[in-house]
């Protein structure tokens, strides 16, 4: 039995939650030009944005975590999206803490989308590689990145294109440019670690997962217990709710972002102005071989 939802969704064990898929329904595909007819990049981006795909994969679960008689069958997923929010999907289920990955629930995800991303890039006479990044600000210490095919050499002309996706994180652009009028790196990193925790977690669909069968009440579990290990705070499961938890798991990130935002932006206004969050940058690069 396979269920077809967001891969958002799975890797991130919301049972309920669309997630991205939803996110780019509503808020679409964005397309940075240049045109096609000059830039064999953006006709590559353009198949990636428009071009849909189907893809059949399995969680993976820690193997410490108890399995019920048919756990294989549990754990098997299908996603249906464009392949760029496919792409987009593969990168937020990668998301980093300073450098240290969250969750290996949608590594299998990620490597059947880099599957399909190849067979339709597939193009005679250039080379193609997929960069897909996501960051709540460029160089936070919370990001996520995907590449498919190989890095062009640095003696080449590189042509580019870029797509934009829904990252499934609400958009906090305006809030963090009040927070930095009103309390500063503080508001910023705030609203900021509000966000990012509100996209990992969110408390209701959270709830369901911790009390729903196997694979997502334990892959929620150690989610948490991971997300609050990168922080360097503590968090309950067993007795702490979600609202608790993501209280606690915010005030943690807002610490960490606050002092990396002190360090790289020379005001509060800048560091607000810098925030992206609720996008994800799918990067098409071609080149002669």
């Amino acid at each position: 039995m396979t269920r077809a939802v967001s891969a958002v969704a799975d890797v991130t064990v919301f049972l309920l939650l669309v997630g991205a898929a939803a996110g780019a329904i509503a808020g679409g595909v964005g397309v940075e030009k240049p045109a096609a007819t000059t830039n064999p990049a953006a006709a590559q981006a353009s198949t990636l944005a428009t071009s849909t795909a189907s893809v059949e994969y399995e969680l993976v679960v820690p193997p410490e975590r108890p399995k019920p008689p048919d756990h294989a069958t549990r754990r098997r997923r299908t996603s249906h999206g464009t392949v760029a929010e496919l792409l987009g999907e593969a990168a937020m289920s990668g998301i980093t803490v300073d450098g240290e990955r969250l969750s290996r629930a949608g590594t299998n995800f990620e490597s059947r989308v880099g599957v399909i991303t190849r067979e339709r890039l597939h193009s005679r006479g250039h080379r193609t590689a997929v960069r897909v990044t996501w960051s709540p600000y460029p160089g936070a210490p919370v990001t996520s990145e995907c590449r498919v095919g190989d890095r062009p050499p640095e003696t080449v002309d590189v042509r580019a294109a870029t797509v934009t996706v829904p990252s499934g994180m609400e958009n906090v652009s305006e809030p963090a440019r009040e927070a930095a009028r009103t309390s500063g790196y503080d508001g910023v990193a705030t609203v900021v670690a509000q966000s990012v925790v509100d996209g990992l977690f969110p408390p209701a669909q959270s709830r369901y997962a911790l009390r729903g069968d196997y694979p997502s009440d334990g892959l929620m579990a150690a989610r948490y217990e991971r997300m609050a290990d990168l922080t360097g705070t503590a968090v309950a499961v067993e007795r702490q709710s979600t609202t608790e938890m993501d209280r606690d798991l915010t005030a943690a990130l807002a610490a960490r972002l606050r002092t990396d935002m002190r360090s790289r932006y020379d005001s509060p206004a800048d560091a607000a102005r810098a925030v992206r969050t609720s996008r994800v940058r799918v990067t098409v690069r071609t080149w002669s071989p």
